[in-house]
């Protein structure tokens, strides 16, 4: 089993999980694709932590066609249930809480460790699969099983 805890200060920040591949994860659903009485589940089991290679969040830069921008943000960001989340404040600065049911997690992290360090994005809103990401440079992956 695995913990991840904060780079900077130490603090444990999920439960004990275990890996997946991302490639093994249900399509991720949002709430706006379920009907008015059924809950939104989370994109990954809890309990479960999957590593996304592929870039994630801001920066975002043109494609290579420059037709749309495309994240450049940090790779192998870990995802997990918003369940496992032990740690959830919010970011101070409002320009990263964006989203209108919940946070949209599209302006780089919007949640940070007690000690103050950027730590996860969440995305919880209305229309985004319900996950969190956590930044690979603010977090230190452990032996778990405490």
């Amino acid at each position: 089993m695995t913990v991840f805890a904060c780079v900077r200060c130490g603090t444990r920040l999920t439960n004990d999980l275990d890996e997946v591949q991302l490639g093994e994860l249900p399509d991720p659903v949002s709430p706006s694709d379920l009907q008015p009485d059924e809950s939104c589940p989370a994109w990954v089991p809890s309990g479960k932590f999957a590593v996304d290679a592929d870039p994630s969040g801001p920066p975002y830069v043109p494609s290579d066609d420059e037709e749309y921008l495309v994240s450049a943000g940090p790779r192998q960001t870990v995802l997990i249930s918003p369940d496992d989340l032990l740690v959830r404040r919010l970011h101070p600065d409002h320009g990263r809480r964006n989203g209108c049911c919940g946070l949209d997690g599209l302006d780089g992290p919007n949640l940070v460790c007690g000690c103050g360090a950027e730590i996860a994005t969440e995305s919880s809103d209305c229309w985004t699969a319900q996950a969190v990401r956590l930044q690979p440079a603010a977090v230190v992956r452990t032996q778990g099983g405490a």
